[in-house]
């Protein structure tokens, strides 16, 4: 079977369980380690970045608006994006059960974003930049549709001191095999500047980089 494709329907499968303790702690604490940051702290951390902003959010391999769900209100209006089925429709769910009518998904992928030049105030992509095929791609497609001045926010995995990835061995077997970057910070810095981003602020809790940057002004 393709990989993409068997990665694709276990994504799919564990929709219904991407917000609960069988997922987010267990990972947390395995990948990125103790040191690591609760689920609700990375929400926490993640969302403060855009809280102040008002406009249109895009939230980046969304799965079910794990992120952009909750920071949604009349003043912001998120779009969310995924490839994944099993998780639009798992976020479309929450979203008519919570009654917020300021979340819509679609399914599409990173490299190729329908949305025009210039349309978000600004953008989340959480749990999902070390999977991207091409991160430069990636994020020079985000870059594209987001405002001068306009924020981005991202949780991603780096080379830390916490988890198994620190190790470096399981960090090179989780990219031949998985397909999963861990990100140094120098290479990360080097990716935003070269998409089009500044003012990179990283933070590492173990193995979990958490930063935000900023699309320059004209």
């Amino acid at each position: 079977m393709d990989p993409v494709l068997r990665r694709m329907r276990f994504i799919d499968r564990m929709a219904r369980i991407y917000e609960t303790k069988l997922w987010y702690p267990i990972v947390l604490n395995v990948y990125g380690g103790f040191q690591s940051p609760s689920f609700e702290e990375l929400l926490k951390i993640v969302t403060q970045k855009v809280q102040p902003i008002e406009g249109r959010v895009l939230d980046v391999a969304c799965g079910p608006g794990t992120y952009g769900r909750r920071i949604a209100s009349p003043s912001k209006e998120v779009f969310g994006i995924d490839v994944s089925l099993g998780m639009l429709r798992q976020g479309a769910a929450y979203v008519a059960k919570e009654g917020n009518p300021h979340v819509h998904f679609a399914r599409a992928r990173v490299e190729a974003l329908p949305f025009e030049d210039g349309f978000f105030d600004a953008t989340l992509c959480c749990g999902s930049l070390h999977l991207f095929a091409d991160t430069l791609a990636a994020l020079r497609e985000m870059a594209r549709v987001m405002k001068p001045r306009a924020v981005l926010s991202v949780f991603t995995f780096g080379a830390g001191r916490g988890g198994i990835l620190r190790f470096r061995r399981v960090r090179e077997r989780s990219l031949r095999h998985h397909g999963l970057h861990v990100f140094e910070l120098a290479e990360m810095q080097q990716y935003l500047t070269a998409s089009g981003f500044e003012n990179f602020q990283p933070e590492m809790s173990g193995s979990i980089l958490t930063f935000s940057a900023r699309k320059p002004a004209d």
